[in-house]
């Protein structure tokens, strides 16, 4: 019987790339091998509660543009894209070299001559805009827009399958949660403000030249820090919603809400399929560790300094911050000026300082967060 070979396809093993970015790196490989001029792939994210467009993924070693976000109004081009649903082809970028946009200005300066851009979404949804950039003008030729829109398309499929799981992951767990919020008043916009707190500061200090943080990174922990609290569904009602202060064996069994969290992640992962998401050691992390503090002093592990993950220190800053910036049944809301001196006395032994410097150094972007998402009673 004669033998049969199957040759290797060109995105042999995207299905079991580890990353997001590992997906994008094999479609870009994979493009090259017919259309070399294709230099960079990238896809930007859009926040339909805000209105924020946000970096998310790219291909090129020589990104000019990460760690960003803008306003789709302040994107006349691309917000034109998301309401006709057409692609853009522009095949001189030099043109924008003395934009008013800084994400097109950027491009340009790079070197990138021409740019095919195009808007994805899921059903009626808008998701983004996926980008394949050139260093060369006028490129673009009608056979290869043609296999590039195909390849759009499969990154679109991508960013749904990815978005889908996220949603399927974060929903179920939100489902528990707000178990807790039903019994617990206290929380109102809480979650809304410190996850973007936390997006705030992993923001900056990538700016800074924080190597264990990228864009992927950053909005998973944007998506994941609402959840950080999902273990005080097992603390009994008594303890939790006591107004008057724990005794040491009752702080004793509200301290087990961050290890019971861990517990119900992992439980709920199994049960989903989905013990191998790419990112759930980031939100197991962040349930865990969120009371851990620098000094050695938290709980539950008494980790100290770098024992306790980056992200798990991003988290901590942003929901003490929030917290104490928030009414609550035993106390009124602190100034934003007197949260900020607390959190420097606590960066000398409990708080990562430069995550407490993040917050220090963008009041202005503080109060947006707090102007959007105001609890309804102060």
């Amino acid at each position: 019987m004669e033998n049969i070979f199957i040759t290797n396809g060109l995105l042999e093993g995207l299905h079991s790339a580890t990353s997001f970015d590992k997906k994008i790196e094999m479609i870009h490989h994979a493009l090259k091998q017919e259309h070399s001029f294709i230099d960079r792939i990238s896809v930007i994210l859009y926040d339909s509660l805000t209105h924020i467009l946000k970096t998310f993924i790219n291909s090129s070693k020589d990104n000019p543009l990460s760690f960003y976000e803008c306003h789709i109004a302040n994107a006349p081009s691309l917000n034109r894209l998301k309401n006709i649903k057409q692609a853009r082809l522009v095949n001189n970028l030099s043109l924008f070299q003395n934009g008013e946009n800084e994400h097109t200005r950027r491009i340009a300066d790079q070197g990138y001559q021409s740019s095919y851009s195009l808007p994805m979404f899921d059903g009626e949804g808008f998701l983004g805009v996926v980008f394949f950039n050139s260093y060369e003008s006028d490129i673009f030729k009608p056979d290869a827009l043609h296999e590039l829109d195909l390849f759009a398309q499969l990154i679109n499929s991508l960013i749904i399958n990815k978005l889908n799981a996220t949603r399927m992951l974060i929903g179920t767990f939100k489902s528990a949660l707000n178990l807790v919020s039903y019994k617990d008043p206290e929380t109102g916009n809480h979650l809304e403000r410190m996850s973007r707190y936390s997006r705030l500061i992993a923001r900056e200090l990538a700016k800074a030249g924080e190597t264990r943080l990228n864009d992927e990174i950053i909005e998973h922990l944007f998506l994941f820090a609402p959840l950080h609290d999902i273990g005080k569904i097992g603390i009994p009602d008594n303890i939790l919603l006591k107004p008057a202060k724990l005794d040491d064996a009752e702080w004793g069994i509200m301290q087990t809400h961050s290890s019971k969290g861990r517990d119900i992640i992992d439980t709920i992962a199994d049960q989903l399929g989905l013990k191998s998401f790419e990112h759930i050691k980031l939100l197991q992390n962040i349930s865990e560790s969120h009371h851990e503090t620098i000094d050695g002093k938290g709980y539950p592990h008494r980790l100290k300094n770098n024992e306790i993950s980056l992200e798990t220190q991003i988290v901590t800053v942003a929901d003490i911050f929030d917290a104490l910036t928030s009414k609550r049944s035993y106390k009124e809301a602190w100034t934003n000026d007197d949260a900020f001196n607390e959190l420097k006395k606590l960066a000398k032994t409990k708080l990562n300082p430069d995550c407490v410097n993040v917050l220090l150094q963008n009041k202005t972007s503080v109060e947006k967060i707090q102007q959007q998402f105001r609890d309804e009673v102060q």
